[in-house]
């Protein structure tokens, strides 16, 4: 008998990735891939795509599309159904919501369209998108979504109400998605980061970062790549018996 043992994880299967040009987002790609899966990457910027489709030729499909754009994410659907069939890409198996934005503001001077424009890009695109995942998954009776949430949303944290309340509505849907999912063989997990080095946080200056770091037990913020495994865990088998869990990933934060 012929040992599998040299079989990748995701081998013949497909992953879509969304908000694939940030930090995290490469980092999950690259992830992915490592898995052996073909990964539909999602990005606004065809520009900001390139870079990750010269390091990965032929491995990645681009997707340029607003997640917030209902119409469009459907006809991107419609195009993944097509070229799951062919063989070097194979059936939807994974979904990750990883496209975000964040605002700080305290909730006396927050504008309106800053939390309806977190809500949408946090919050209704990724439900819209595991509403359609998830139709093609059901047809295989197998398949993992991982959304991107924060500890933000988990703890609450001041000045970031709007921010929180986005992300914690993503987990109810999570959690409550893996409920109605599991008869069909669709996992959903989230995973919470908390202090990740990225965009997001370059604008956090000394002695801030060293507030955060002094309330993390690890003593050290997160990297991208730290992400990057804990959704590479959550979509492959070796989480088979998880679902509706939040991961953190966030060294201990303590609040």
């Amino acid at each position: 008998m012929k040992s599998n043992s040299n079989v990748s994880p995701l081998s013949g299967k497909s992953v879509l990735v969304t908000g694939a040009t940030g930090e995290i987002g490469q980092a999950i790609v690259a992830s992915c891939l490592s898995l052996g899966a073909a990964v539909f990457a999602n990005a606004r910027d065809e520009d900001k795509l390139a870079p990750l489709l010269e390091t990965w030729s032929g491995k990645v499909i681009p997707l340029i599309y607003d997640v917030t754009d209902e119409r469009v994410v459907k006809e991107q659907f419609r195009q993944i159904q097509k070229m799951q069939m062919q063989s070097d890409i194979g059936p939807l198996h994974g979904l990750v919501n990883n496209a975000g934005v964040m605002f700080e503001a305290p909730i006396t001077v927050s504008l309106m369209d800053k939390l309806k424009e977190q809500l949408n890009i946090n919050f209704l695109a990724p439900y819209q998108h595991m509403q359609l995942a998830c139709r093609l998954m059901a047809r295989q009776r197998k398949g993992s979504i991982v959304n991107i949430l924060s500890q933000v949303g988990e703890l609450g944290s001041s000045g970031m109400s709007a921010y929180a309340s986005s992300k914690a509505a993503l987990k109810g849907a999570t959690v409550s998605l893996a409920k109605e999912l599991a008869p069909v063989g669709i996992r959903v997990n989230g995973v919470a980061p908390g202090f990740i080095e990225t965009a997001m946080t370059k604008h956090y200056d000394q002695e801030k970062r060293d507030n955060v770091t002094q309330r993390i037990v690890m003593k050290r913020t997160g990297k991208p790549g730290d992400v990057a495994k804990a959704v590479a865990f959550l979509l492959s088998e070796q989480s088979s018996y998880t679902t509706g869990h939040i991961l953190p990933v966030d060294g201990a934060f303590t609040p």
